[in-house]
């Protein structure tokens, strides 16, 4: 049976201080928030599948953050070696061409990193796109970006795990990486979820939201069972449950 899979992508970023005072030594107007100023502290990734029924499957959650691995150029190698051992999985992100790509991409040139496939540019490439931006895509021939968190909400996701996506700020304790790392994959999932939604927009076959949901959340819990906010998104997955059964008894 043919299957649809895709690798829901997130990173989070801290501010170079030593980047930011070159920049203001040669501009005073340097921006503290331009691209070229960020580093990637974390990064994480969650698999999903779609196949021709509509039924979903859920496969590896994968974080890699400076913590474990020493610093940003350990954690990009980490995340460029999973991506490029699942080159065949398009890769989903939420203004990731605006932001995440590119900071990606200056890790890659400063530190002589090789792209993964998703992320190279090859011109003339044919086939399905290997990276999918929902922010652009929901975001259409517009002027207006809806951020990720506005897009959840409208789907109804409880506002405690939308308001988990908040920025966070460069850890200084373990315990503190630790609440980086639940953080960033937390919103894969999420990440996951809006993408489903728009599938499901565009007339996916067999693609239902709310059993999707279900099964990107409880495939989630399976690898993560001990996530902070594992007893939210069991919550979130029940309130749903009970949704369709109370449809079931009342087409009964």
């Amino acid at each position: 049976m043919a299957k649809q899979s895709y690798i829901a992508l997130d990173c989070e970023f801290h501010w170079d201080q030593e980047l930011h005072k070159a920049h203001l030594a040669m501009d005073h107007k340097s921006k503290r928030r331009a691209v070229a100023v960020k580093k990637v502290m974390a990064a994480a990734a969650f698999q999903f599948s779609i196949d021709d029924e509509g039924r979903i499957s859920t496969g590896e959650v994968a974080s890699w953050n400076e913590f474990d691995w020493g610093d940003e150029e350990a954690v990009v190698a980490q995340l460029f070696d999973y991506l490029r051992a699942h080159e065949d999985k398009p890769i989903v992100t939420f203004g990731g061409l605006g932001t995440d790509i590119p900071v990606l991409l200056l890790c890659s040139i400063a530190n002589g990193l090789r792209l993964p496939p998703q992320l190279a540019d090859r011109p003339g490439r044919r086939g399905p796109r290997p990276h999918l931006d929902l922010g652009l895509q929901i975001k259409g021939g517009g002027k207006t970006w809806s951020h990720v968190s506005k897009v959840l909400l409208r789907m109804g996701v409880p506002f405690n795990l939308v308001a988990a996506k908040a920025g966070v700020r460069r850890p200084v304790s373990a315990g503190a990486w630790q609440d980086l790392r639940n953080h960033v994959e937390l919103d894969c999932l999420l990440l996951a979820i809006a993408q489903i939604g728009w599938l499901v927009a565009q007339g996916t076959h067999g693609l239902r939201l709310d059993p999707a949901i279900i099964a990107l959340i409880e495939g989630f819990l399976r690898r993560r069972p001990d996530h902070s906010l594992s007893n939210e998104l069991r919550t979130y997955s029940n309130r749903l449950q009970q949704v369709l059964a109370s449809g079931f008894d009342i087409a009964a």
